[in-house]
């Protein structure tokens, strides 16, 4: 499976997958929008929405002029405050199968997802006077730079 060739590329299949997320293809969540940083969510975006911003990005190998990057990706789902804690526990669900999680053929694996290192999820509960909660998933993902 060869791996993107540049960050530009990750982001915008990150986001196409995310796009996919929908129970008429399986899924628990229906994803009504896709933000992607630096898009900003407007107060009228509809819930639920998800945004995908690029954090982290390291260099982990070089072989000149090209060299191994490690993205790291925050895909944040944001829901209604009504959203239960087993609707925000089935997006982290339909974000890992999206990028590939438990497929058994490698085709279906989003190119350079670390599945082995695991991903990371952190909740964020409305409180009083918010009208939103969300979860806030991390993933890594290798891609190939050329600087020539």
């Amino acid at each position: 499976m060869a791996l993107f060739q540049n960050v530009a590329a990750v982001t915008a299949a990150a986001r196409e997958r995310l796009e996919l997320i929908k129970p008429t293809a399986g899924f628990y969540t229906d994803v009504l929008a896709v933000f992607v940083a630096p898009e900003i969510a407007k107060d009228s975006a509809p819930l639920m929405h998800v945004l995908l911003r690029g954090g982290n990005d390291r260099l982990i190998a070089w072989a000149s002029p090209q060299a191994m990057r490690v993205r790291e990706y925050e895909i944040e789902g944001v829901f209604k405050k009504t959203a239960t804690e087993q609707d925000l526990a089935n997006f982290h669900v339909d974000v890992l199968r999206a990028f590939g999680i438990g497929q058994d053929l490698p085709e279906g694996k989003f190119p350079g997802l670390l599945d082995e290192e695991g991903d990371e999820a952190e909740y964020r509960w409305a409180v009083k006077g918010e009208t939103t909660q969300s979860i806030t998933i991390r993933l890594g993902i290798q891609y190939v730079q050329t600087y020539n």
